[in-house]
């Protein structure tokens, strides 16, 4: 499967705006209109739509912390609902990790989980991220180190 990160556009706002997760995920993870809204305050903040082949699949966004300009986040991820339980979103995160060492070469890669989202929990531990104790806006905190992926 090929999942392929592209800008917001005019040509795709609405459809973006229109994914949904689950019901029962409602509350997990912000609103797509709100996470775009945010990349439009924080310059550093760069959201995607998530395609395969030419279906829209979900959203992500990445950027850096402007808290803290040595971290380096996933700042979120969402796959709409017809599209869950597909891989969607372990090829997103992997293409995430990539496209992250490409542009920042990070020593770690950061992003945070709502404590019941039990899924989005299994699907970053099971790619290396660790809780770090920390919770930030309600979330709890998760690092991906890369130090030793990086050197070998």
């Amino acid at each position: 499967m090929n999942i392929e990160f592209k800008d917001i556009t005019k040509d795709n706002l609405i459809d973006v705006f229109k994914l949904k997760v689950k019901p029962e995920q409602k509350g997990m993870v912000s609103p797509n209109v709100y996470s775009i809204a945010e990349s439009k305050v924080y310059e550093n903040f760069f959201p995607k739509a998530l395609y395969v082949e030419n279906d829209l699949v979900g959203f992500l966004m990445y950027g850096i912390n402007p808290e803290n300009e040595d971290q380096v986040w996933i700042i979120r991820l969402m796959i709409d609902e017809k599209y869950q339980g597909k891989g969607f979103g372990r090829d997103a995160m992997l293409k995430a990790i990539d496209t992250l060492k490409e542009i920042y070469d990070p020593p770690s890669i950061f992003l945070s989980v709502e404590s019941k989202n039990d899924l989005a929990k299994k699907l970053y531990h099971s790619l290396g991220f660790k809780a770090t104790g920390e919770i930030l806006f309600g979330e709890l905190v998760h690092r991906l180190d890369l130090i030793n992926q990086n050197n070998g």
